[in-house]
């Protein structure tokens, strides 16, 4: 499995050239011949030209007319806009209070075009989950959450909390840079106190970060408030200027860097920020129903023209090739079954570029559950380009730090 039709091509081409050089060292051999031959159908393709396959080979297993075709860009957009013009025509028409709140806080001041691009987005945003319903209830209700709750234990606290440990482990080796230049700076003697001092608190913060207990925003909210920068003290005349400078530039950007995260990032406790969630839930009930909706009519005009988009490739072969517990649980199906049977190994290129959807539908034709993995995995993170349409590079990094030889 590879990302590109060239890509795959490139790979039967490689491997042809190979088998063929073998031939040439040993022209009676009978199996190499044969592999020569199995080249033709040999499955070397991209991730939807798999789930292609699985289709038309189960329809029968969906809702899905079996003579279906891929929809072109344009013909997809078209549809897209008109699902969404009928859509808030609707809404209009209905009167209904939750849209008009919502239309007010984000529809613009003209038109309704900016609250159109919303639901596109957001619709858009979400066809990386595996099942995007689930994904938008679940986080629409984490808005209503129940007063006295410590926001740090939310979906959207826990990422605030990683990136600010992240800024400050950043802003604490920058610290600690500057204190161990100023042990061997002449002159500079009375700073290397106060820097010690302030590489004290930035790891008292930590420490708070990293530890146990309840209410950790609260308390990153009330030390990040108390935080103080202590006045540096007159320098010697005999002091480094080059030096002196360079501490001094590092601190600044330490209370520059700890100043923004109490402007921009914790700026309130816990109970503001729950307060503000809950003012918030009706407006995203009431976007997430408009994308619900938006989903609905897609479909439906899908269904009457009897086409797919590469989304629908993705979710209609996961739907096929998996099956779901009532408590969420996800199992491969016997079509996947299959699969394991026939694949002796997997083999994934540019792997960085893998979402989430991609990464189960693998799961579901693997053995990796089984304690026999046999997927073999090709990535570079730093060449992770697709981002924007919702790529997991982390998903590289979870494998290899689990399977690498070097990983602990």
């Amino acid at each position: 499995v590879t990302f590109t039709n060239a890509a795959a091509a490139e790979m039967r081409e490689r491997i042809a050239e190979a088998i063929s050089e073998r031939l040439e060292g040993s022209p009676d051999s009978a199996g190499m011949r044969r592999q020569l031959t199995l080249l033709g159908k040999a499955s070397i393709t991209t991730i939807h030209s798999f789930c292609l396959e699985v289709i038309r080979s189960n329809f029968q297993c969906i809702d899905i007319d079996p003579g279906f075709r891929i929809a072109d860009e344009t013909e997809s957009s078209l549809m897209k806009l008109e699902a969404l013009d009928e859509l808030f025509e609707e809404q209009y028409e209905k009167e209904d209070a939750g849209f008009f709140e919502l239309l007010e806080s984000y529809g613009g001041n003209r038109d309704d075009q900016a609250l159109q691009d919303m639901v596109l987005d957001l619709y858009t945003f979400i066809q990386s989950s595996p099942w995007p319903r689930e994904w938008l209830d679940g986080m629409t209700e984490g808005m209503n959450a129940d007063s006295g709750t410590d926001f740090g234990e939310t979906p959207w606290g826990r990422v605030l909390l990683d990136s600010v440990r992240l800024e400050l482990k950043g802003m604490r080796d920058m610290a600690a840079g500057a204190a161990e230049m100023l042990e061997s700076a002449p002159g500079l003697e009375g700073y290397q106190p106060v820097y010690m001092k302030d590489l004290a608190g930035i790891d008292s913060v930590l420490e708070l970060l990293d530890g146990s207990g309840g209410n950790r925003w609260d308390r990153l909210f009330n030390t990040l408030q108390g935080m103080e920068f202590e006045r540096l003290p007159r320098c010697g005349s005999e002091a480094d200027r080059d030096i002196r400078e360079f501490v001094k530039k590092s601190r600044d950007d330490v209370k520059s860097s700890i100043r923004k995260l109490r402007e921009r990032v914790v700026t309130a406790d816990s109970a503001q920020v729950i307060d503000d969630l809950k003012s918030l839930y009706p407006k995203m009930k009431s976007l997430a129903g408009l994308v619900t909706g938006f989903m609905e009519k897609y479909a439906g005009r899908k269904s009457r023209k009897s086409v797919v988009d590469f989304n629908d490739l993705e979710h209609f072969c996961l739907d096929i090739l998996s099956e779901r517990g009532e408590d969420g649980s996800v199992k491969p199906s016997e079509t996947a079954m299959g699969y394991r049977e026939r694949f002796e190994e997997i083999l994934v290129d540019e792997y960085q570029d893998s979402n989430l959807v991609q990464e189960i539908i693998i799961s579901m034709i693997s053995r990796v559950d089984t304690g026999r993995p046999n997927v073999f995995m090709v990535g570079d993170v730093k060449q992770s380009i697709y981002r924007f349409r919702q790529a997991r590079p982390e998903l590289f990094l979870e494998k290899y730090n689990t399977y690498s030889p070097d990983a602990e």
